[in-house]
Parts: structure tokens; C-alpha cells; sequence
């Protein structure tokens, strides 16, 4: 009688923990999250920088109709704050507009492991050091697009990637394990993960920069990184914009040293 209640018990889990993925690609059994951090190792990005993504407008779940997809706001947001390229990966086969439609075609492309084309590419990768991937998640797993392209672009492996996106409560780890999958030498960084529906409030512009500060690739740590580099020992002053100061007010460096110019 214990052994069939127990089983009776783990069946009705099952079904509750499938329900609640059946009706929501990005949720992967938990809501609420707004945000989440983690990676393989800690440090600072370096060199030119280059954000790869992919978005989805249309209907999305907790949002309704957008114009501009959840994971499109956060790469605006990153634009902003850092001096970055932006390469967006386009499906060929736009995914259907209407939420419930969508989340059963993903299924499908999940269950069958398809590899879905994209328009155009991306031929300069090997210019860039330090590389944003990000997307949704649905499903609990990035989309089968990213399969698509880190297949095209064995040149990434060399490189510092920091994987970030939005979700529905089950964060963005799964990023940065789909990028070890296929480039176990890449050096992956602290990801970030917002989730959808809190992605245009204006917290989630400041965990955002809070995010970058922490990598060091804020506009503000650049310049300062960059004019390190200029006023090593020429013994003139920079502005943090790495020009050289003609005797104005404010935060200058000289000879890699920091100070206030009143």
C-alpha cells in the first residue's frame, strides 16, 4: 500500500510539474524569478566586444503583443551602457505570432532536434575577444537556433563569452552550458538573466549595469581602462574619454594614476 501511494504521489508531481511547462515555453517549472547570475568563472572582459543574439516579438507569456522582443530590450540596454557590435540572428522561418501556436511549433523543433537556417552571417568573428551570446529560454534550454550557429562558428571557441537572455523563472545557466557543449575552451563569464516580464521596468536597466560594472566592460571602466593604457608614462593628463585634457575640471589620470582636477 506505501509503494502504490508513493507512486501515486510521484505520478500527480509529474503531471503538475508538466502542466506547468506545457503553457509557458520560457518557464522551466518556477515563476517569479526576475533575475539570475552565475558562470564558470569570475573576471573582466577584455578587447573589442561583440553581442550575438536572438529575439522574439509578437505575443510573449505575462507580456501580450510587443513590437520589440524581451531579450531585444536587454540588448538595448547593453548598447547603451558599453561599447559593443550587435550581430542579431534572424530565422529564416519566422516563429508564429500567437503565443500558444509558437509554443508548439517550439516543441516540435525540440522533439524532432532540428537545426533551423538564419539569414545572413557573421564573417568577422575572429575581430572580437569578448562575446555576448544571449536569447531566450524556452523550455528550460536556449532555442535550437543557437545549435544552428555555434555549428557555423567553430571560431568561437577561443574566445571570452558572457551568456545572458530573459526567462520565465528558470534563468539562463543553461546558456552557459550549451556554450561549454560546444567550446570547452572558451572562457565563460558571469551571465546575467532577467525575466520577461519585469525586463522593461527600470530596475532591470540598473541590474544590467550593476552586471557589466561587475565584468568591467561599463562605457566608464573602458575609458578608464583605455586611458591607463594612453598615460602610462608620457606624463600627460586624460579626460575619461582618453582625450587629452586641456586643463579642464574634473576626473583626469596621469601616468595611471587617478585624480580630481578642481
Amino acid at each position: 500500500m506505501k509503494k502504490i501511494l508513493t507512486l501515486a504521489l510521484t505520478f500527480c508531481a509529474f503531471i503538475v510539474a508538466m502542466a506547468c511547462g506545457s503553457n509557458d515555453p520560457e518557464v522551466d517549472g518556477m515563476t517569479g524569478a526576475t533575475e539570475q547570475t552565475g558562470g564558470e568563472g569570475e573576471g573582466s572582459a577584455k578587447g573589442k566586444m561583440l553581442v550575438i543574439y536572438f529575439s522574439r516579438a509578437d505575443e510573449n507569456w505575462q507580456v501580450g503583443y510587443v513590437e520589440r522582443g524581451n531579450t531585444a530590450i536587454m540588448v538595448d540596454y547593453i548598447k547603451e551602457l558599453a561599447d559593443v557590435d550587435v550581430f542579431e540572428i534572424v530565422p529564416v522561418v519566422a516563429y508564429p505570432a500567437v503565443y500558444d501556436e509558437c509554443t508548439a511549433y517550439v516543441t516540435e523543433e525540440i522533439n524532432e532536434n532540428r537545426r533551423p537556417a538564419y539569414k545572413d552571417d557573421i564573417t568577422n568573428l575572429n575581430d572580437y575577444e569578448t562575446i555576448f551570446v544571449g536569447g531566450p529560454i524556452w523550455w528550460g534550454r536556449p532555442p535550437m537556433l543557437f545549435r544552428t550557429f555555434f555549428e557555423a562558428h567553430p571560431e568561437l571557441g577561443g574566445k571570452t563569452i558572457i551568456p545572458f537572455g530573459t526567462h520565465g523563472g528558470s534563468g539562463v545557466g543553461s546558456y552557459a552550458t550549451l556554450i561549454k557543449e560546444y567550446y570547452p575552451n572558451a572562457t565563460v563569464l558571469e551571465s546575467l538573466g532577467i525575466s520577461g516580464s519585469s525586463i522593461r521596468n527600470a530596475s532591470s536597466k540598473t541590474t544590467v549595469e550593476n552586471w557589466l560594472k561587475k565584468l568591467s566592460v561599463d562605457k566608464q571602466s573602458t575609458a578608464i581602462r583605455n586611458v591607463r593604457t594612453r598615460a602610462a608614462d608620457n606624463g600627460v593628463s586624460y579626460t575619461l574619454n582618453g582625450l587629452r585634457s586641456n586643463g579642464q575640471r574634473g576626473i583626469q589620470i596621469k601616468n595611471g594614476n587617478k585624480y580630481i582636477n578642481r
